[in-house]
């Protein structure tokens, strides 16, 4: 997916707010905000993809104010914010496809989209929006593929719910090998979280997807072990919007599942045109890419 006219603003105020987090100083963090647009407006007139563009703007904030981990703090809290979560609400999780909805319903727990905020009340907003369902739900085209599974994650605390869902895989006879951040971007997932959480021991196995702090999924930067996994795999499985952003702008030789919250227009308008049916934002989508 390539830039869109709105990425500036939403790029820009989410730079601004990351910025103000550190710095106190007004000035620079104008002169930071300006640099950052000179960067969008570069990648604009190359026609960047989404993920590419966004991601070199952020990690030039994190070097600016000296933080490579602004989000380290939410993680933590987040984590355990799901894990508190998926313990009330386990009792509604009946099925392999209620685990799936409850993966998919857990990246609303995302920072990197201006405009879009986190529930206070996780567990109430959980139980209120996990009744609506799916607005796009091929699970029964892309479920009988998972045969081998990569699965490439997003967010801290939507993880929990991915957990959830990878243990359900794994019950059904699936082999599931998680791919996770490199290193720190927004609030996803690294390996210093997933050793946390206790990732290893849901999945087959646990790998970085290379490259550093990179935002979104990029298969030039796959380390031989991911490389050799995806090789294998019957089924990419791909949360958030960033995983969608990027993925979507290479080829690869397998089917991809794309299992997010739509949380932005762009991302709306892009599915929207590519699937031929049409979402918006707060939807729940479950989408396979064949």
């Amino acid at each position: 997916m390539k830039l869109a006219p709105e990425c500036r603003s939403c790029l820009l105020t989410k730079v601004r707010s990351q910025a103000a987090s550190v710095l106190s100083d007004a000035e620079q963090i104008d002169r930071l905000v300006e640099q950052c647009a000179e960067i969008f407006d570069a990648g604009a007139k190359e026609l960047a993809g989404a993920a590419i563009a966004a991601g070199e703007i952020h990690r030039f904030c994190y070097a600016q104010v000296n933080n490579k981990d602004l989000y380290a703090e939410i993680k933590v809290r987040d984590n355990e914010r799901a894990k508190a979560v998926a313990e009330e609400v386990q009792p509604m999780l009946h099925t392999l496809h209620d685990t799936l909805i409850a993966s998919v319903l857990g990246n609303a727990m995302d920072y990197g989209v201006t405009g879009h905020n986190v529930a206070e009340d996780f567990g109430r907003y959980f139980c209120e929006v996990f009744s609506h369902g799916l607005a796009i739900d091929d699970s029964k085209k892309f479920l009988p593929l998972a045969d081998r599974v990569v699965f490439f994650t997003d967010n801290c605390g939507e993880v929990i719910f991915d957990m959830l869902f990878i243990q359900e895989l794994k019950k059904a006879g699936s082999h599931v090998t998680v791919v996770v951040k490199d290193g720190p971007m927004l609030n996803d997932v690294t390996l210093k979280e997933a050793k946390e959480i206790g990732l290893f021991s849901a999945a087959d196995a646990v790998y970085t997807g290379g490259g550093g702090a990179l935002l979104g999924t990029h298969p030039h930067a796959f380390p031989p072990e991911v490389s050799s996994a995806v090789s294998q795999a019957t089924l990419l499985i791909a949360k958030g919007l960033a995983n969608y952003e990027s993925m979507t702008e290479y080829e690869f030789a397998k089917p991809i599942a794309y299992l997010m919250m739509i949380k932005c227009d762009a991302v709306g308008r892009d599915l929207s045109e590519y699937s031929g049916r049409t979402v918006k934002k707060g939807d729940l989508v479950a989408y396979l890419r064949e």
